[in-house]
């Protein structure tokens, strides 16, 4: 998500719009192929990795294998939602990733605990990770795509005899008539 965020913003500065959503779309390949093989690693190694944390309990390793199904693959949909709000953030905009990112921690993954609870028990813990992350990459997804966040402006241009005047200002003069070095 932060090299997508630097690659959007030095695309953004040097107004290369037409890079971004390729920019985008790669850093969502490779955070899917990545964090995929390492999610997909961590499954079917579940039994050794967890008995090097959890000893050879087979009580506790059942429970946290169970937890590892339901919250693990949530991780590459959060990962997408970072990347979306890195390309948002590297053109200014960091207001709505943080709703987006507040509501769905307090609102969407407590309230899915508290609804679900009382149905599916201790499961509603592990399931309000996915829960909390498909609702933030779609509310990402949908302020991506509608594209306001492409009319922020990080500052205002200066006008062209301002800078200019600032460059004369900023060097020696005696420097640019007889330079040394």
């Amino acid at each position: 998500g932060a090299a997508v965020s630097a690659m959007a913003a030095q695309n953004i500065g040097a107004g290369r719009w037409d890079r971004i959503s390729r920019i985008t779309g790669y850093g969502i390949s490779y955070l899917l192929a990545i964090t995929g093989a390492m999610v997909v690693v961590i499954l079917i190694f579940h039994e050794a990795l967890l008995a090097l944390f959890l000893s050879h309990n087979q009580a506790v390793i059942d429970a946290a294998w169970n937890m590892q199904l339901l919250a693990s693959w949530s991780f590459m949909l959060f990962g997408c939602t970072m990347i979306l709000f890195g390309v948002m953030r590297a053109n200014g905009v960091v207001v709505a990733p943080l709703l987006i990112l507040v509501f769905t921690l307090f609102a969407v993954r407590l309230g899915f605990y508290y609804l679900a609870y009382p149905r599916i028990g201790a499961d509603a813990l592990w399931l309000s990770f996915p829960v909390g992350s498909a609702v933030s990459l779609t509310l990402a997804a949908l302020v991506y795509w509608q594209g306001g966040w492409r009319e922020a402006k990080l500052m205002v241009p200066m006008h062209e005899e301002e800078c200019r005047e600032a460059v004369h200002s900023e060097t020696e003069p005696a420097g640019r008539i007889a330079p040394t070095g």
